[in-house]
């Protein structure tokens, strides 16, 4: 089995029939291990992690001295997402005692980049706490500082997990559940500018799911088709999201340099799930495995002996139109494809998150592929008879969705067949992103002060959980020695968080065109607003 058979070998894992569930009392034990992933372009993408906690309320913001459970880590743990082992847990915490009941949030508590560096990053190598190594096209490799949207907010991740006694087990040990934190921030790196200067912002997708009631899918993929230089290949498991309009996206990895993924942990089930498997690079056409099913503590699933072989396809690029630009700065672009059939629904290809300054996508072309479909279904570890198949939005055609923190996966309302260079991209429209179910637009008031002069440039991220949810120029305001900033259009109301509402926090980036990297300063806000059913909150920030 995997790496994370051995870490739930060193515990005694249950999993319980209704979800996600710990097991925990007054001896009761709970370890957190994590995974995660990062841009093919990134040679490393370290954080530290120095706490864990938990929340019984869906709406305790992480600042707050009260209502959380919480466990310094003996030793801060330095993880890099762009290199963990296939399938493999690096452990945070083992053994932790959490008293029982039901629980709405885990927070990791990162070290700050800014802040001093500590021994186990110094041991690693690292001159920040929290790191990121940038391949430019020539092979050169950039270092720079990693920020979180808000410095020092670390990451809260939304989850519902009910804890009950123990006990002990036939041999009088207790039981222990492990955690699986993934934090998949392959196409979640935010770069923004600031003179001749760029900063990186890390807003990834995170989960964590029941190492014991989870399943993984292996494989390896032949590439050697593909032209030199080729973009990154990605594979996911997917499913049918609730909604039934489209499928989502479970798990997904950027594909090894010898070929080889693992896709962990993806939840099983009482009686294991199904999952097709998209495996999707910009210099290939896009191959489908149906019905790969996986069951919890069973082997890892080989979707076949022999690599599976990539077929080259032209690459195209896209880009945001104008008309887009009015999107929160916190809105991800996603393109699908739909196979040919009727019912069929379509399946997620690629995405981005949108660039937090312009808007626009990242370097303001994304690369995509115009070719046919492959389509296959598993044959239980046999090689797998793939039939050629043009989409439904045609070669070179996707559906375009937006979506965002607290925000519904968006579609427009027919496809864009994609044909545009990288010096001349396709232009896209990008629909907006309709608030989550029950969702009202909110709107933040922020008192920004400044000394007149010393800043001309910035901007204010607005942060809610972990990601990224807005951000706003402030260049006229920073100009003037500050001011009020409205923010409107967020998303608020205490059926997106029982019962307070949503929580932000917000951050300024403010800096002198003059001597952008000798000025630029990252500022928080001291504490949280929570939007509620009336949609208003406040907030301060203040430079120096």
């Amino acid at each position: 089995m995997g790496n994370h058979s051995q870490l739930r070998q060193s515990f005694t894992a249950t999993a319980v029939a209704c979800g996600l569930i710990l097991l925990a009392g007054c001896s009761a034990r709970t370890s957190v291990g994590a995974t995660g992933a990062a841009p093919a372009e990134i040679a490393h993408l370290w954080v530290t992690v120095e706490e864990v906690w938990f929340a019984t309320s869906a709406d305790t913001p992480s600042h707050s001295d009260l209502g959380w459970t919480r466990e310094k880590l003996s030793a801060p743990v330095v993880i890099d997402l762009a290199d963990v082992d296939a399938g493999a847990l690096v452990p945070l915490v083992t053994g932790l005692s959490v008293p029982a009941g039901r629980y709405r949030q885990l927070h990791l508590a990162i070290a700050d980049s800014a802040d001093r560096l500590l021994d186990e990053a110094r041991a690693a190598g690292l001159d920040y706490n929290a790191q990121v190594e940038v391949i430019d096209d020539t092979g050169s490799i950039t270092q720079a500082p990693l920020e979180l949207p808000v410095p020092r907010a670390g990451l809260t991740i939304p989850v519902d997990l009910t804890l009950e006694d123990s006990g002990a087990t036939g041999d009088g040990s207790e039981e222990v559940v492990s955690l699986a934190v993934t934090l998949d921030a392959a196409r979640d790196v935010l770069s923004y500018e600031y003179g001749s200067g760029t900063g990186y912002i890390l807003s990834p997708i995170a989960s964590v799911h029941d190492a014991a009631a989870s399943g993984e899918i292996r494989g390896t993929i032949d590439a050697s088709g593909l032209a030199d230089g080729h973009p990154p290949v990605t594979v996911s498991a997917q499913v049918l999201d609730d909604s039934g309009t489209h499928h989502r996206v479970v798990q997904r990895r950027v594909v090894a340099a010898d070929g080889t993924f693992s896709l962990y942990p993806l939840p099983a089930g009482g009686d294991g799930t199904t999952y097709d498997v998209v495996i999707a690079c910009a210099g290939a056409s896009t191959l489908v495995i149906r019905d790969v099913r996986i069951e919890a503590g069973a082997q890892p699933v080989s979707l076949q002996a022999d690599p599976i072989v990539l077929t080259p396809a032209s690459t195209v690029y896209a880009d945001t139109d104008g008309a887009s630009l009015g999107l929160p700065g916190g809105t991800r672009v996603e393109f699908f494809q739909t196979r040919p059939g009727s019912g069929e629904r379509p399946l997620f290809i690629d995405g981005t998150a949108l660039d937090p300054q312009t808007l626009r996508l990242p370097g303001e072309a994304f690369a995509l592929a115009s070719g046919p479909m492959f389509l296959g279904t598993y044959a239980d570890g046999e090689p797998i008879a793939f039939a050629t198949a043009t989409p439904s939005e045609r070669v070179g055609g996707y559906l375009v969705g937006s979506a965002g923190p607290y925000r519904e996966l968006t579609l427009a309302a027919g496809p864009v067949v994609v044909t545009g260079s990288s010096s001349r991209p396709s232009q896209v429209a990008v629909p907006f992103p309709e608030f989550a179910a029950g969702g009202r637009a909110g709107r933040l008031t922020v008192n920004l002060q400044a000394p007149v002069g010393r800043y001309d440039r910035g901007f204010v991220a607005v942060m809610a959980g972990h990601q990224l949810v807005e951000t706003v120029n402030v260049d006229g305001l920073l100009e003037r020695g500050g001011g009020t900033l409205l923010i409107e259009g967020l998303p608020s109301g205490s059926a997106l968080a029982p019962a307070a509402g949503v929580s932000y926090r917000a951050a300024l980036r403010a800096w002198n065109s003059r001597n952008a990297a000798g000025t630029i300063r990252r500022v928080a806000s001291d504490g949280s607003a929570a939007l509620g059913d009336a949609g208003t909150g406040a907030l301060q920030l203040e430079v120096q």
